[in-house]
């Protein structure tokens, strides 16, 4: 889960991993570079290592959900495809 700060910050986790990085967005187009840090022992990630930085980018047509694809700056060869998807929590 990761939440996008209106001031362009990005931050959040898992049970392994937190998450903290910017984001921008321009119309339906987005962009995001994030670290992730592992903070407990657990199975390995995507990338195989405790510590990543990614970077993806995509659009929304709805507004409800962006396609995004980028890559671990550790690992460029290394395809990554995001589906993000808002949710909306009590306000």
């Amino acid at each position: 889960m990761v939440e996008f700060s209106p001031d362009g910050k990005l931050t959040g986790g898992d049970s392994t991993f937190a998450y903290a990085g910017n984001w921008t967005q321009q119309g339906e187009f987005f962009k995001a570079s994030l670290s992730a840090r592992r903070v407990t022992p657990g199975p390995p990630g995507v990338f195989g290592l405790d510590e990543i930085d990614i970077v993806v980018s995509g659009r929304s047509a709805d507004g409800s959900s962006m396609s995004c694809a980028g890559f671990a700056k550790q690992s460029p060869g290394l395809k990554l495809e995001v589906e993000l998807v808002r949710i909306l929590g009590d306000q």
